[in-house]
């Protein structure tokens, strides 16, 4: 190759701009030299379409000034087109009848006043992605072989900017996509902190009051739900973590490719939602159970749904019933407004399931195990039931079931405080009154009735 050429070709392939990643910085730098060093007026890198039909002047100067967006079908330039898939270098002159030529005339070389052309295909990953064409407009050049070896290195040296270019763009989305998995990890981290916490606090403030006893088992329930939950999240956010240190280590080693970086942004894509999910109903228990348990401690008074209040108190209540194998229901007729103490109306159902748990299933006990929670309107009063179909109370037991410290399970670990607590709640705090309905094998009916409120 000339000493000139050689040169020239040195200089671009130690130039820092090639291997920053920046195309229309390295495009500009490849075309001049192409000007320069074969003493043209008209150069141009052309990229072919994702679909491989169609090549675009991406930069096309002529006398230093950039022409329009120019695009050849493969359609119209079909040998040409298959003779870039399979050639190192494309040489047109006008004047000469060859199987390109014809092509071009008419449609390209005419039209543009060019009288010939050296075309190098453009390689990247082995694939012609696009093409590198000088051109000679007016006065007719003889090409030499140092030209066409000249603009054939020079179309290599821009495959190297392809690739600088879709290692900055990897490198920006991994940092990207690091950032975010960072700042997820961390939110959802806070959040199950937060929620721990919480739930912790909860806990020990219930295990301050004796007569929420009951309570301590609903604090293990939920305590139980919600560590599913959170360890599949954390299982999950482990599993993200690994996947991001294999790929951190398959771009250091420089053997990412694409089927990995898009592997990887489908396995991070399954993983956070995984995780925001179960954090989800982690957040959803703790929520429920923390205002039940905060209800209970305040009895404050305040108007709300009865209807959805049953259905927010029955969801820390339900890990309690699985594990005992009963099926709690609520029965709702309509929206129910009250104006009440949602704490005293928490902790009595809350006593009622319990209760079941030690007097209403034996182990002889056959059939499906059931518990009905409910509410409905009864002219002026409000009628809020439980019902099990469990074994039932014996008359003596009817007697002196809401008489403090009685109790049928003493050598279980009962009190006999549970449903005494019941019957001071409904008749002292909410003011109403408490209907006792029961037989021997026919299950527990315990019918509260409270004042209606408009």
């Amino acid at each position: 190759m000339d000493i000139e050429l050689k040169n020239l070709l040195f200089e671009i392939n130690k130039s820092p701009v090639i291997d920053d990643g920046d195309l229309t910085v390295a495009s500009e730098l490849i075309v001049n030299a192409i000007t320069k060093g074969l003493t043209i007026s008209r150069a141009g890198i052309w990229l072919l379409s994702e679909d491989k039909q169609q090549l675009k002047s991406y930069l096309l100067k002529e006398a230093k000034q950039t022409i329009a967006n120019i695009s050849l079908q493969r359609s119209g330039f079909p040998v040409f087109f298959n003779a870039l898939d399979k050639e190192l270098n494309l040489v047109i002159h006008r004047e000469e009848d060859d199987y390109i030529h014809s092509e071009f005339l008419d449609a390209y070389l005419i039209p543009n006043d060019i009288t010939s052309l050296i075309a190098s295909p453009i390689r990247h990953h082995g694939e012609m992605v696009g093409v590198l064409i000088a051109e000679q407009t007016s006065l007719v050049k003889p090409w030499s072989l140092d030209d066409e070896d000249f603009v054939c290195a020079l179309a290599g040296v821009f495959g190297r900017v392809l690739g600088a270019k879709q290692t900055l763009t990897y490198q920006q989305k991994l940092t990207q996509i690091n950032a975010e998995l960072e700042a997820q990890v961390t939110l959802r981290t806070q959040a199950l902190n937060e929620a721990l916490n919480n739930l912790h606090v909860t806990q020990s403030t219930l295990l301050e009051s004796e007569k929420m006893a009951a309570l301590g088992s609903l604090v293990a329930g939920v305590a139980h739900e919600v560590n599913t939950p959170l360890g599949i999240a954390v299982t999950s956010v482990s599993h993200c973590i690994d996947e991001l240190n294999l790929l951190k280590k398959r771009f250091s080693s420089n053997e990412l490719d694409e089927e990995d970086f898009v592997a990887f942004i489908d396995t991070l894509s399954d993983g956070l939602q995984l995780i925001d999910r179960n954090l989800s109903r982690a957040a959803e228990l703790v929520h429920n159970f923390k205002r039940t348990a905060a209800d209970q401690l305040t009895l404050e008074k305040e108007r709300f749904n009865l209807s959805h209040y049953l259905e927010q108190i029955s969801s820390p209540l339900r890990p309690l019933t699985r594990k005992h194998n009963i099926r709690l229901d609520i029965n709702i007729t309509d929206d129910i407004f009250v104006e009440s103490y949602p704490g005293a109306i928490a902790q009595i159902f809350t006593n009622l399931v319990s209760n079941c748990f030690r007097h209403a299933y034996p182990v002889s006990f056959i059939g499906d195990k059931q518990i009905v929670l409910g509410a409905e309107r009864c002219g002026d009063e409000i009628k809020m039931y439980y019902k099990d179909n469990g074994k039932g109370l014996t008359p003596e037991v009817k007697d002196k079931i809401f008489e403090p410290f009685f109790t049928t399970a003493r050598n279980e670990g009962g009190t006999g405080l549970g449903m005494s607590i019941v019957f001071n709640l409904v008749n002292k705090t909410l003011g109403g009154r408490l209907v006792l309905l029961s037989d021997i094998d026919q299950g527990l009916e315990i019918d509260i009735f409270i004042q209606a409120t408009e």
